[in-house]
């Protein structure tokens, strides 16, 4: 019998989990939940996008100094600003990593051939400053699935050591979801070369399925957040693909799962 394969679980909540929020996190409660998550075990904490919100980029910087297992994490689009903003943030980290993502929602060649370039670019330009990088195709379930492939295959040509798949408007069927998974881990040649990774929203419903459908075919990382908090609807639910993960004979998280109740009563006493 094959041993189980670990799964890395990366928390979004301090992220995209805030979007949700009419009041935004303040330093102090990030750094809070972020310690805590780090004690539970979680892989890679999300804590910010500077290129959105200014603040974001002193709350990675302080949660990079205090965070000595998790990978911390900044999100960037593909400006080079953005990306040297969260390079300078995470400069004082154990282990930091650049997410960088590119919408690849297009229409014609010349759409395509631009965001080609923008990928390469950006990924090259994230190596430079971090050895842990990591590339989400946005829009990617609303993309044709030859236009994903390319940019996928791209990514990790130029350096990106994660490759995230996400449903980023909560569309996807698990059916569809998983085909879309299964083409890219067949028909990208380099793709064994990446982590492959899935950021599904629960717009309608599917978060926690989608997510976890997937790991048959590939995927071993999972992109969630306590309470399923996000944007709209939310993302999946962190707990609920711990729970479900520690029932399959397959696969492993290295969450204590008694830590999570605490965090999921402090996020929700800041929201509700």
């Amino acid at each position: 019998m094959n041993p189980a394969t670990k799964i890395t679980i990366f928390d979004t909540t301090l992220r995209d989990g805030e979007l949700a929020l009419t009041q935004k996190f303040t330093a102090t409660q990030k750094l809070e939940i972020a310690l805590m998550l780090d004690k539970a075990g979680v892989d890679v904490i999300e804590v910010g996008y500077p290129g959105a919100f200014p603040k974001d980029l002193d709350d990675v910087s302080a949660v990079a100094q205090q965070v000595n297992h998790a990978v911390v994490c900044g999100l960037a689009s593909s400006q080079p600003r953005e990306i040297e903003a969260i390079a300078t943030a995470l400069k004082s980290c154990v282990h930091g990593r650049i997410n960088v993502f590119t919408p690849i929602r297009v229409e014609t060649e010349k759409a395509l051939a631009d965001a080609v370039e923008m990928t390469q670019k950006s990924v090259s330009l994230a190596r430079n400053y971090c050895d842990d990088v990591e590339w989400s195709a946005f829009d990617a379930t609303r993309s044709h699935p030859d236009v994903v492939c390319k940019t996928v295959e791209t990514a990790i040509n130029a350096g990106a050591t994660t490759i995230a798949i996400p449903d980023s408007m909560g569309i996807a069927t698990p059916s569809a979801f998983v085909a879309l998974i299964e083409k890219v881990k067949h028909c990208v040649p380099n793709i064994d070369q990446a982590t492959l990774a899935v950021h599904c929203h629960d717009d309608h419903g599917h978060a926690v399925e989608n997510s976890l459908k997937t790991l048959a075919v590939g995927t071993r990382q999972i992109e969630c957040s306590i309470n399923g908090l996000g944007a709209r609807a939310g993302n999946a639910n962190l707990a609920e693909v711990v729970e479900a993960i520690a029932q399959h004979p397959s696969f492993y998280t290295t969450i204590n799962p008694s830590q999570l109740p605490a965090i999921s009563k402090r996020v929700a006493e800041w929201y509700c």
